[in-house]
């Protein structure tokens, strides 16, 4: 039942670790993190303090991408991450390239993390849900069960996916997003409530969104009134948008927004 664990691993204090584990060399575990049974977590792998790293997870793999040509680089893992059962994260293409997850962030059952991901803190991402190369995911986004992420895709903060979703588009912050394909059906408003947004807020947010989704204004002219608005909120949406290579994901509102 003992575990292989490298003499040239960096094991913090109070580090636990269950039977049949698998530690390479330079692999770095922080303080306080807790290893379940069947993990192996591989040679470029750095975790942070306070994890929990539940059972059959393979971590920090080199990618499933035909360009890597060996090179060094790195899975990052932040504070405070639960990462559960069968999960696999892979290291990241490119000398000195990481792939990152934040602090705070719960990871559910099967997820896959492809090379070059960054993903922000407290993100939650549900069961069975596949990341592709190079997503970027900002904070307190959370991502449902079964859903699919084409490379490149990034998600903005306080968005939600609803599940088995197909991603092939930027997900705007604050939004809603669901199907296949995916439609933006209005903005998070259950998550901005949780995340203690006051109802000014959510108002001025519902009102950006249907200005960035008037189709009766030329897309550019949109963009304009977006610039010269005022509010934190809409200088985030701008600069999401503007900072698009694949497009924003269209939408379908609800009868309610």
């Amino acid at each position: 039942m003992n575990s292989i664990i490298s003499e040239k691993a960096e094991i913090g204090e109070k580090v636990e670790i269950g039977p049949f584990c698998v530690i390479e060399d330079g692999v770095k575990i922080g303080n306080n993190t807790k290893i379940e049974s069947f993990v192996h977590i591989k040679k470029g792998t750095i975790i942070r303090e306070n994890c929990h790293i539940h059972s059959g997870c393979i971590l920090g793999d080199i990618p499933q991408d035909l360009g890597f040509k060996n090179e060094e680089s790195f899975l990052i893992i932040g504070n405070n991450v639960v990462i559960r059962e069968n999960c696999v994260f892979h290291r990241a293409t490119g000398e000195g390239n990481a792939t990152v997850i934040g602090d705070g962030c719960y990871l559910m059952a099967y997820v896959h993390v492809a090379h070059n991901v960054r993903i922000g803190n407290n993100v939650i991402i549900a069961n069975g849900t596949q990341i592709a190369g190079y997503v970027e995911v900002e904070d307190k986004a959370f991502i449902s069960g079964l859903v699919g992420i084409h490379q490149f895709v990034r998600i903005g903060r306080y968005a939600m996916i609803g599940a088995s979703t197909k991603l092939v588009r930027d997900v705007p912050p604050y939004s809603l997003c669901d199907g296949n394909p995916a439609r933006v059906y209005g903005i998070n408003v259950v998550g901005l409530k949780r995340n203690n947004f006051s109802p000014e807020k959510i108002r001025i947010i519902r009102s950006l969104f249907h200005l960035i989704y008037d189709k009766s204004i030329p897309f550019e002219e949109r963009l304009k009134l977006l610039r010269d608005k005022e509010e934190e909120e809409a200088k985030i949406l701008y600069e999401f948008i503007t900072n698009s290579k694949r497009g924003i994901t269209d939408a379908s509102w609800r009868s309610e927004e």
